[in-house]
């Protein structure tokens, strides 16, 4: 027999599980320091990546200027120039990844936390069925 409020359960746990909460329920194992962590690390990594690639995009377009003056450039100042600006670019996205990752994994565990109230609410069902049926059965009904 079809119950509706199951119904209704069990169709408002999917939803949320495909349309919205489908990232949010696979981080929602981790701990905090652990998703915060990873995220500034992934961020690093594609900066760094990026960074390095802009700066031989910046080297290819003024590939003449370098080759015709090679001998006469103050490698050292330009070297100091791109590791200054990488480290200060570094220390913003670092600071601005935890602040960002840390505020998007409170929001997380709202969220994760109303899906696993509904998760227990169809286990509380079904709980109650179980108990009806192992009841009606023990009476002979």
């Amino acid at each position: 027999m079809v119950n509706e409020k199951k119904v209704r359960i069990m169709t408002q746990i999917a939803l949320d599980e495909m349309k919205y909460h489908k990232k949010e329920i696979s981080e929602g194992g981790y701990y905090k320091s652990d998703y915060v962590r990873s995220h500034i690390v992934s961020s690093v990594w594609n900066v760094t990546v990026s960074y390095f690639l802009l700066l031989f995009l910046i080297m290819l377009y003024h590939a003449d200027y370098i080759f015709v003056n090679v001998a006469r450039l103050d490698y050292e100042k330009y070297g100091f120039i791109a590791l200054g600006v990488y480290i200060g670019l570094m220390v913003l996205v670092i600071l601005f990844s935890y602040f960002h990752f840390t505020q998007k994994y409170v929001g997380n565990k709202a969220i994760l936390r109303e899906y696993r109230e509904k998760l227990k609410e169809l286990d509380d069902f079904y709980l109650q069925s179980r108990e009806e049926a192992e009841h009606d059965t023990a009476t002979g009904a």
